[in-house]
């Protein structure tokens, strides 16, 4: 009897053995079950987090826009605020003002002989591009080139097609107006309550990443107004210069090819060519001669900007190698459209930064200059004696 008692001891011992490791076992695979229902969980959400940004990319282009607006204006106040001594709110309020005056003002002196101009371009492009393809007719290759393209009257639309296009533009147009609407607002609001905005960002952060978080914020910040003050110092060089380059050669509209010269000079590298196709065709009309003077003067104007005037200006912010900004400008261009060849310059400037900062400097450890002590180790080696 004792020894049936042992026995069955024995066996119940025996099967407990199996029933812990088949525990163990099933534990291990709710744990591996359970990871594996995180990561897909995970890579869900990334992918929708990036179909919801690529379906929302133009909404975020806007913001950028109205970032770009708010730094600005930010920048601005604070350099009234420590020339005058006023608060920043008052200072901002002051800006604005400004600016709206200025622009009053520009629209009021030169609204009538710009809009005589751009009436006179819409009537003089057409023949300028006839006698352009006079000229082409000229040389065997030029016919090849303008048997390929539709002629004017090709171009133009009309019946259904007229009606359809006049609604497009209809459309396009209101939609420019509701994007520079929504531009202004949010420029206008982030410049007067920025510190909130930037501190909720911050604080998605975790404790101990804070403070590298607003450090980097501080240099986008700074690297965007130095970007935009030297492309507008740039901008209005650009077409000043245009402006009388071309009224003293004899070009018709020098006015309005000067505004539209300065105004595209905003998209490097694309802008002035794109400026300088109706200023050359313009000057065909005058004699091919004053055409190529122009022509010549475009590329002058570009060359001196490109690697003199821009140099310069760039001294405070990062210096973008042109290939990568061609490429950012070709890449958001096809993927985005106009308002992404329009801000590729000043995101290839924001995603280089981040690049130096979160991934050189933090990842790979490597010692990195920022972009707001770039002057100020040029000036030191300056004061240096040799």
């Amino acid at each position: 009897m004792k020894e049936n008692i042992a026995d069955t001891e024995r066996c119940d011992s025996q099967n407990e053995i199996p029933k812990h490791r088949q525990q163990n076992h099933e534990s291990r695979i709710g744990s591996s079950l359970g990871g594996f229902l995180i990561r897909v969980g995970i890579i869900t959400a990334v992918v929708l987090i990036l179909l919801l940004m690529w379906y929302a990319v133009n909404v975020l282009m806007l913001i950028f826009a109205g970032i770009l607006l708010a730094v600005f204006l930010r920048g601005l106040s604070r350099a009234v605020s420590r020339f005058t001594k006023l608060p920043e709110g008052w200072s901002l309020a002051a800006v604005i003002i400004t600016i709206l005056l200025t622009i009053s003002g520009l629209v009021w002196l030169l609204a009538p002989s710009v809009a005589e101009q751009a009436a006179e371009l819409r009537r003089t492009l057409p023949e300028s591009i006839r006698q352009g393809e006079a000229r082409l007719a000229e040389y065997g290759w030029g016919r090849k080139i303008i048997e390929q393209m539709p002629t004017f009257e090709e171009a133009m639309p009309n019946g259904a097609d007229a009606f359809s296009r006049v609604t497009g533009i209809f459309s396009s147009t209101l939609s420019a107006v509701a994007n520079f609407v929504i531009i202004v607002f949010v420029g206008v609001f982030l410049a007067i309550d920025g510190r909130t905005y930037t501190n909720g960002l911050v604080r998605l952060f975790p404790f101990e990443k804070r403070d590298r978080a607003s450090e980097v914020l501080d240099e986008l910040g700074f690297t965007l107004w130095w970007w935009l003050i030297g492309k507008v110092i740039a901008m209005v060089i650009v077409g000043v210069v245009t402006w009388l380059g071309l009224w003293l050669m004899g070009v018709p509209l020098a006015l309005t090819l000067g505004l539209l010269a300065g105004i595209l000079d905003f998209i490097p590298n694309i802008g002035p060519f794109l400026a300088g196709i109706p200023g050359v065709l313009i000057a065909l009309t005058v004699s091919p001669t004053v055409g190529l003077y122009v022509l010549v003067f475009y590329f002058v104007i570009q060359s001196l900007e490109s690697y003199i005037l821009m140099p310069i200006l760039q001294q405070k912010t990062v210096k973008l190698p042109p290939a990568l900004t061609i490429v950012a400008q070709v890449l958001l261009g096809v993927l985005v459209g106009g308002i992404g060849l329009i801000l590729a310059s000043p995101l290839a400037a924001v995603v280089f930064v981040l690049v130096r900062m979160l991934y050189l400097e933090d990842t790979l450890g490597e010692k990195i200059v920022k972009p707001s002590e770039e002057g100020k180790d040029e000036d030191e080696s300056r004061a240096k004696p040799n």
